[in-house]
């Protein structure tokens, strides 16, 4: 039997709904049945009221309110056939339920008679598009409403709330003056039979307009907290955001997921401060995508430790998962500058949420949501510091409680959130709190200056070594703690920046650094024509562009102009050390090919658990080999634990050789 019009239009004609209702006998509920709508629906309206149901088909819902005590209401529908029909159904039973033929575009009712106006999926049958024959529908709809309608009465409106709908009731009714409220009906979110599509209910009350005054919109997610927006276009990105949600988790459930491979992230701002609140990836299994079969858990990430590979790598992700035994897990990191109690206040916020983005079997089978963290903390996250610098953005200097107390401090452009600019670990020594020269966050650094050390443990004199992007100085420090015997020029674009590495990360300054305040790209020019050599130049620069699939260095410093300017600040036996750090594989190859094309000698080691790479690079007709690389490993390990301030190995020499990668 087929009930789907030939065209849109269709949907607001008499004779297809003559039709539709002589087909269809059995009772059909647009938008869900009464019991996903009572919580909501008998919000707004009393025993009292003087209630018309528009548009009634052969819906129970005027059957339901009637039999809950709303004795004094009106059914309508332009169809004759399922006026007759519904009347036959009742007349014995329930006499007192009232249907009657009628056109809402233009009743025979008197002015202000009823005191609410339920429309239940009629007026998204009127407004089947945004024409101009629908909009004059829809108009002629609201004016008799609002003729119909008395002071204090409300228009309650259950509807999909597509965008042209959307658009046009919150318009006309706030130019009108009256109070909009819209509604999140979630029990039809809960019900077996939903298809994926939010239903909403938009209460609009009746009032005076006053001049001038701006209109009162509000968005009421949960039934219970109302949330005041200042524009149309705030309530319409709401309801967009929320259709799009909505829409996205029943995917998830039903495990249809078009562009999802094993993952897929999402963020959960906070109502108040519209920021991002929670960020939530979902991790599964490449083999089981049986919906009804699939595990299920929640792992909340301690406070301040989202950065880590376990957490934030695709691969370390999927451990996680594996380690969790389940095939679906929801990875949930929290943001700072955001407050949370304890880990029973984060679940309470995200346990309906999990709900829904879990696979339909888990809920089939009744199970409860676990979930997980590490040795259930919370974890802790000060923000010490949080300003703006001209380059680099906002930025924050926060310390962190790790996996074993120890306390970390960090430096994060806001701009590139999750990713850690400078880190250094603290230490208190006699109540004074100090820095750990000794501490790195990533393994790329010690092979920077692994770099560096191939001069230092050759060369017969002081090694001159050119540094772009000084950052939190932790590079730098260990440059001047391993060996005595360089000089080192750093250039830094941000005077915010040079200033956190001085106050904040310990940066040391003596007779062997300089640090120059500049733009990288001009020093390099201008050395080059003042005729300046450096025994190396060192990139650790980063892209201020999280998108571009390029973390660093920028692509402006490996322009053809620039390199050629490298090899004649280090001529041919100096040293280019990168570090590289690129997730787009098509711009990684491009890269690598340039700078195999400028160097003779160009080497990769690769870093655990981490993206970076460190790149070697010269034009010597020497090879950076194992043998080479090993040596100066046990070399710089020597310089390290000779110093105080280290006074320990900072390369794994049993590592090192299956770190090195061919090109």
């Amino acid at each position: 039997m087929n009930l789907v019009p030939e065209k849109n239009s269709d949907f607001s004609t008499t004779e297809y709904w003559d039709s539709f209702f002589t087909k269809r006998k059995a009772t059909f509920e647009w938008y869900g049945n009464y019991e996903n709508l009572k919580r909501l629906l008998t919000k707004y309206i009393s025993a009292k009221d003087v209630i018309l149901m528009s548009g009634c088909g052969n819906s129970d819902l005027s059957l339901n309110l009637y039999s809950d005590g709303f004795i004094n209401m009106t059914s309508v529908d332009n169809s004759e056939v399922v006026i007759a029909n519904m009347n036959n159904k009742h007349k014995n039973k329930y006499p007192g339920l009232v249907y009657e033929i009628e056109d809402i575009l233009n009743t025979k009712y008197a002015d202000e008679k009823f005191s609410a106006v339920i429309d239940k999926g009629t007026l998204d049958a009127l407004m089947p598009d945004g024409e101009v024959e629908s909009l004059t529908r829809a108009m002629k709809m609201f004016n008799e409403i609002k003729r119909i309608l008395k002071f204090g009465g409300r228009y309650i409106c259950v509807s999909l709330l597509q965008y042209h709908i959307a658009q046009f009731i919150f318009s006309y009714f706030s130019e009108n003056g009256w109070i909009i409220r819209v509604c999140q009906c979630t029990e039809v979110e809960d019900s077996p039979d939903f298809n994926g599509q939010p239903v909403f209910m938009v209460v609009c009350t009746k009032v005076n307009k006053i001049p001038g005054a701006n209109p009162v919109l509000e968005w009421n997610p949960d039934g219970l907290t109302n949330e005041r927006l200042d524009s149309i276009n705030d309530l319409l990105e709401i309801v967009i955001d929320t259709q799009k949600s909505v829409s996205m988790c029943f995917d998830l459930t039903k495990c249809q997921m078009e562009d999802m491979s094993n993952n897929y992230r999402f963020e959960i701002n906070c109502s108040q401060t519209k920021k991002p609140r929670y960020t939530i990836m979902i991790v599964e299994s490449p083999t089981q995508k049986n919906p009804n079969k699939m595990t299920f858990a929640a792992f909340i990430v301690p406070h301040g430790r989202e950065h880590e590979w376990l957490f934030s790598s695709e691969e370390g992700q999927d451990i996680l998962r594996r380690n969790c035994n389940v095939d679906r897990l929801a990875i949930i990191s929290m943001h700072r500058g955001q407050i949370y109690k304890n880990l029973k206040q984060v679940q309470g916020e995200l346990s309906r949420l999990m709900l829904k983005i879990a696979p339909q079997g888990v809920i089939r089978r009744g199970e409860t949501i676990l979930f997980l963290s590490l040795e259930q903390q919370l974890g802790d996250r000060k923000i010490i510091m949080e300003s703006k610098s001209e380059h680099s953005g906002n930025f924050v200097i926060e310390e962190v409680i790790g996996q074993k107390d120890e306390t970390y401090r960090r430096l994060v452009f806001l701009n590139m959130p999750h990713i850690i600019q400078s880190e250094t670990k603290l230490l208190t020594e006699n109540g004074e709190i100090k820095i750990d020269y000794s501490h790195f966050l990533s393994d790329y650094i010690p092979y920077l200056g692994l770099g560096v050390g191939i001069l230092a443990n050759q060369l017969n004199r002081e090694s001159k070594i050119l540094l772009i992007g000084l950052g939190g100085g932790v590079l730098t420090n260990l440059l001047l703690n391993a060996y005595k015997n360089v000089n080192i020029v750093a250039l830094e674009i941000d005077l915010v920046v040079y200033k956190i590495a001085k106050e904040a990360f310990g940066l040391l300054e003596d007779s062997r650094l300089k640090v120059n305040v500049c733009d990288g790209l001009d020093y390099i020019c201008n050395a080059v024509k003042n005729n300046d050599k450096y025994d190396a130049v060192v990139y650790d620069v980063d892209v201020k562009d999280p998108t571009l699939g390029l973390s660093g260095p920028p692509k402006a410093f490996l322009r053809q102009d620039i390199l050629n300017n490298v090899k004649s600040l280090i001529g041919k036996d100096g040293l280019f050390l990168l570090n590289f750090v690129c997730r787009a594989s098509d711009v990684k190859v491009e890269i690598l090919n340039v700078l195999k094309t400028n160097f003779k000698q160009l080497t990769s080691l690769k870093i655990a658990e981490d993206i970076n790479r460190v790149l070697l690079a010269g034009n010597s007709d020497k090879a950076f080999d194992a043998h080479l690389l090993e040596q100066t490993a046990a070399y710089m390990n020597q310089c390290t634990k000779s110093n105080p301030l280290i006074a320990c190995d900072v390369i794994d020499i049993s590592a090192l050789k299956e770190n090195i990668e061919d090109i």
